[in-house]
């Protein structure tokens, strides 16, 4: 079994890492996706290489509100983000500047006064 170490989160996902497997576990939004180190800075190199107003363009009559494509292996099968889900998923996976707090705003929690 696997320990896995909280590396980073946003509002909608989270970064854990597994040193016993040598395994990043990716969640965001409903996609769970599982790396070992190569294949995560590969991603990462593929969403930083995104250009999001190209393809903003491209499918500007598209009936789908979201309009950026995530190609997969499985042929039938693509990853649909919008801009503000793509940049959030680049800040998710940004090493760089890891353990930023969130925003107060960001926090998805119903607050009930008393």
């Amino acid at each position: 079994m696997c320990h896995f170490k909280i590396i980073n989160r946003t509002s909608n996902g989270f970064l854990l890492f597994c040193p016993k497997r040598n395994l990043y576990n990716v969640s965001f939004n409903n996609l769970t996706f599982n790396f070992d180190p190569s294949e995560m800075f590969s991603f990462i190199s593929f969403l930083d290489k995104i250009d999001t107003n190209y393809w903003e363009k491209e499918y500007e009559n598209s009936i789908y509100e979201k309009k950026i494509p995530i190609p997969t292996l499985q042929s039938n099968f693509i990853i649909l983000l919008n801009r503000n889900e793509l940049n959030e998923l680049r800040i998710l996976l940004d090493f760089k500047t890891l353990k930023q707090l969130l925003k107060s705003g960001e926090i998805n929690y119903k607050i009930i006064y008393n």
